[in-house]
């Protein structure tokens, strides 16, 4: 088995990033988005930037 050196801290941010999920998961707090909702139906090409032409 290897020894890692910053094993500990890694694990350490882990549970710490589990209990914020959790914590955020009993609260249900309302999610952030970036943009309008795209639909998921269709082809995707709403999500395209700029128009391809070959």
């Amino acid at each position: 088995m290897q020894n890692y050196t910053r094993q500990s801290a890694y694990d350490l941010r882990e549970i710490l990033a589990r209990d914020k999920d959790f914590v955020k998961a009993v609260i249900k707090a309302k999610p952030t988005y970036l943009g309008d909702a795209v639909p998921v139906s269709g082809n995707g090409d709403v999500t395209n930037d700029k128009i391809f032409s070959p």
